[in-house]
């Protein structure tokens, strides 16, 4: 009995201290108690695969003749794509990405990569042109070009870059909850992205080629990784009984991928390649749209002019 009460009088001292010393104290306190506190799982940090994604170096002009002193006017037109998993679809334009979408290969947000790689480019040919002594038009997108500024342009212009862009099958490795309570899955796969280049001066009106040059970038390859966001969604309702007759309906519950992603790091490999690109692109340019080489081609597009002109198929022709 008297053992009893001194365990009884340890207790009733102990476990008020306890809870006393919760708040400052919280390991004092499951010695106390022996009671554990359950840890909620830290949230995974979310990557940021957006940052830099539009930056493009700028294109260093050799040198600059002075502004029109070359008799040539040149229509510039903004660099377009397609990619391999597109044969047979025409090229798209930076202008035109944004209102399509995903396109084969690219993904909306590599699409979006491109366009602002096509605004950069566009804009350091253009230089390129001025700096030369050309008089330029642009840059367009292709289908902007108005029939008289093909009219009074000598020559036209094109950078088209056709990529490789492979994928392994996706695997899921593993399940997280992200911070803002968002679950998801993520998922690894082998990414290989190549890269060819075309440079061309065509004759404005008919759009017929003078010369095509090409430049090689080869393919490089990478490991991508993203995550798909988590939805929970209701699969179906049970009855449960309460064991008195009774009972009531319960609504089970299941998660599933949606089409949102949590990241991707899919768009930040493409642009570093185009990033990478960018000098050696801008440098073939440079090299390629050479003002002496296109004062030779113009009484060429003239001939061409001349012979579309009296055919019955005029192509950019007004109706």
């Amino acid at each position: 009995m008297k053992s009893r009460k001194i365990l009884l009088g340890v207790v009733t001292v102990v476990v008020p201290i306890a809870f006393l010393l919760y708040p400052a104290f919280p390991a004092a306190y499951m010695a106390l108690t022996g009671c554990v506190t359950p840890q909620a799982a830290p949230l995974a940090s979310v990557p940021d695969y957006n940052k830099d994604l539009f930056s493009f170096p700028k294109f260093n002009l050799p040198g600059a003749k002075k502004a029109g002193s070359v008799d040539l006017t040149v229509v510039n037109i903004i660099p377009e794509y397609k990619d391999t998993q597109n044969r047979d679809r025409e090229y798209t334009s930076g202008e035109k990405v944004t209102a399509i979408g995903t396109r084969g290969a690219m993904t909306k947000d590599m699409t979006k990569v491109f366009k602002s790689f096509a605004g950069s480019a566009g804009e350091d040919i253009e230089a390129q042109l001025v700096a030369k002594g050309m008089t330029t038009k642009g840059p367009f997108d292709r289908d902007e070009v108005t029939y008289p500024d093909k009219k009074n342009s000598d020559l036209m212009v094109v950078m088209q870059l056709i990529f490789d862009i492979q994928y392994t099958d996706a695997k899921f490795i593993r399940e997280e909850t992200f911070e803002g309570g968002r679950e998801g899955k993520i998922y690894t796969g082998t990414m290989s992205v190549g890269l060819k280049v075309y440079y061309y001066l065509l004759e404005p009106l008919s759009e017929e080629k003078m010369w095509v040059k090409k430049l090689d970038l080869g393919t490089q390859e990478f490991s991508y990784e993203y995550a798909l966001q988590q939805e929970q969604y209701a699969t179906g309702t049970r009855f449960v009984s309460d064991g008195c007759g009774g009972g009531y309906n319960v609504t089970d519950y299941a998660w599933r991928d949606t089409n949102a992603f949590v990241y991707d790091s899919r768009a930040k490999i493409f642009s570093g390649v185009l990033q990478g690109a960018y000098p050696q692109l801008m440098q073939t340019a440079w090299k390629y749209f050479d003002s002496e080489e296109m004062l030779g081609l113009r009484d060429k597009s003239k001939e061409i002019r001349a012979k579309w002109g009296s055919s019955s198929f005029r192509r950019g022709a007004p109706d």
